[in-house]
C-alpha cells in the first residue's frame, strides 16, 4: 500500500479557522456578558419577586457545577473532534435552557421559580466547564503561541465593546409593565449571541493533522486522591500557603456583585432600562480591565493587579453605601458607575491570581495546586454566599455592602505582602 501523506492545510483554510474561533469566542463572551450569574440571572430572578436568599446562590452553584465538569469530564476531551463538539454543543445548550427561562419564568409560582433558577445555574456551570476543556484543547493545536495571547485579549475587548453597542441599540424592545419584562431584552440578546457562537463554532474545521495527531490520553482523574496531592505539595510551600488564604480572601471580590444585584434591585428592579446600564457598566469595567490589568502584569508584576483589584472593589462598596445614605443610589447612572468599579476590579482579581499561580508553579504541580485553590474557594463561596444572602434576605440588603467593603481592604492588604513573583515555575522558593 502506497504511503499517504498528510495534506497540508491551506493559508486560506487556516485564515478561516482562526476566524471562525475567534468570532465564535468573542459572541460567546459576549452571551457571558449579557446573562452572567453575578449580574443579569440574579436581577431577573429578583424581578420575578423569588425569594432573595437565593439570589446570592445561583453564582455560588454555577461555579460548583463548572468545577465538578472539569474534574471529570477532562478524559474525555482529549480529542480534537471530541473538543469541537465540546465547545459547540454546550453554547447551544445554554442558549436553549436560558431561552427556556425566558418564556416560562413569568407563570410559575415561586417554588418554581427557586428550582429553574438554581437548575439553570447548574447547567450554565457545567457547559462552562466542559466549554472550557474544549476550547483549551482546540486553542492549542489550532492556534499558533504567538497569536493565541494576542487573540484572548482582543476577544475581550472588542466583546465588552460590543456588548455595550448591543444592549443600549435594543434597550428599547420588548419594553413592558412587569418588572420581569422589561428587562427581558438583555436575556434575549445573550440567547441569540450564545447560538450564533454555537453554530459559528460547529464551523470550524478539524484539520486531517488534527485527526491523525489527538492531545494524548488523559487518565481518569481521582478527584480526592488529587487534591490530597495538591495539599501536601501546597503546604511544602510558604508562598502557596499565604497565597491558599488569599485566594479564600478573594472570595469577597469574586463573588461580589449578586449582592450588589440584590442592592441595586431594591432601588431600580421596577426601573426602566436599569438592567441595561448595568450590564454596560459591567462590560465597560471589563474593557478596561482587559487593557489596564493587561498592561500593568506585563509592565510591572502581577502582585499589584491582585491588590489594586481588591481597592477597587472596597472603593465600589464604599462609593455604594455612601449613595444609598446619600439618596444618589436612585440614580441608575451612578449605581451604573457602582457597577463598573466593580467589574474592573474583580477582573483584576481574577486575572492576577490565575497569572501569580502560573508564575510561581510548574507544569506538574499546578493542576494539582490550581485544583486546592479552586475547590477550597468553591466551598468556602458557597457558605460565604449562603450567609450573606440570608443576611440580605431576613435583615436589609445593605449589611452585606458592609461586610464585602471590609473584606475586600482586608484582601488587598494581605495580597500586598504576597511573596513577589520573580520566575515562572519558581516553585523552589519557599
Amino acid at each position: 500500500m502506497a504511503h499517504t501523506q498528510t495534506p497540508k492545510v491551506s493559508p486560506p483554510a487556516e485564515g478561516r479557522n482562526y476566524q471562525l474561533i475567534f468570532w465564535s469566542g468573542a459572541l460567546a463572551t459576549i452571551g457571558g456578558q449579557l446573562v452572567n450569574p453575578t449580574l443579569v440571572l440574579p436581577f431577573l430572578y429578583l424581578a420575578l419577586g423569588a425569594p432573595t436568599f437565593f439570589a446570592g446562590l445561583l453564582l455560588p452553584f454555577v461555579t460548583g457545577s463548572r468545577l465538578i465538569a472539569e474534574i471529570f469530564m477532562s478524559p474525555f476531551i482529549n480529542r480534537a473532534t471530541r473538543a469541537k463538539l465540546a465547545v459547540y454543543v454546550p453554547n447551544i445548550l445554554t442558549g436553549a435552557v436560558l431561552a427556556m427561562v425566558a418564556l416560562f419564568a413569568t407563570d410559575l409560582p415561586n417554588v418554581m421559580i427557586v428550582l429553574l433558577f438554581l437548575t439553570t445555574a447548574v447547567v450554565m456551570g457545567l457547559c462552562q466547564g466542559i466549554t472550557s476543556l474544549g476550547t483549551s484543547q482546540i486553542y492549542g493545536i489550532s492556534i499558533p503561541d504567538a497569536k493565541r495571547n494576542r487573540m484572548v485579549f482582543a476577544q475581550a475587548t472588542i466583546s465588552g465593546i460590543l456588548a455595550i453597542i448591543v444592549v443600549w441599540i435594543t434597550k428599547d424592545l420588548l419594553v413592558s409593565d412587569q418588572p420581569m419584562q422589561r428587562h427581558i431584552v438583555v436575556m434575549w440578546c445573550g440567547v441569540t449571541a450564545m447560538f450564533a457562537a454555537g453554530i459559528s463554532f460547529a464551523g470550524v474545521r478539524i484539520f486531517e493533522e488534527e485527526r491523525l495527531h489527538p492531545a494524548p490520553k488523559i487518565k481518569k482523574p481521582k478527584p480526592m486522591a488529587e487534591l490530597v496531592t495538591g495539599f501536601k505539595t501546597g503546604m511544602a510551600y510558604r508562598w502557596y500557603r499565604k497565597f491558599l488564604f488569599a485566594r479564600l480572601l478573594f472570595v469577597s471580590v469574586e463573588l461580589a456583585m449578586p449582592f450588589y444585584t440584590i442592592h441595586a434591585a431594591t432601588f431600580h428592579v421596577g426601573t426602566k432600562h436599569s438592567l441595561s446600564y448595568f450590564v454596560i457598566g459591567a462590560s465597560a469595567g471589563v474593557v478596561i480591565g482587559s487593557i489596564v490589568w493587561g498592561w500593568l502584569s506585563g509592565r510591572i508584576s502581577v502582585k499589584p493587579v491582585m491588590w489594586l483589584g481588591c481597592l477597587i472593589s472596597a472603593l465600589s462598596a464604599i462609593i455604594a453605601l455612601g449613595f444609598t445614605f446619600t439618596g444618589y443610589a436612585q440614580n441608575v447612572w451612578l449605581y451604573a458607575l457602582v457597577i463598573m468599579l466593580l467589574s474592573l476590579g474583580g477582573n483584576g482579581v481574577i486575572y492576577g491570581r490565575y497569572l501569580y499561580i502560573i508564575e510561581k508553579t510548574n507544569e506538574k504541580e499546578r493542576p494539582y495546586l490550581v485544583a486546592l485553590g479552586d475547590v477550597s474557594a468553591g466551598v468556602v463561596g458557597m457558605v460565604f454566599a449562603a450567609i450573606l444572602g440570608a443576611v440580605a434576605h431576613f435583615h436589609d440588603p445593605v449589611t452585606p455592602l458592609i461586610v464585602l467593603a471590609a473584606l475586600n481592604l482586608i484582601a488587598m492588604f494581605y495580597a500586598f505582602g504576597l511573596p513577589p513573583t520573580k520566575t515562572a515555575g519558581a516553585t523552589t522558593q519557599q
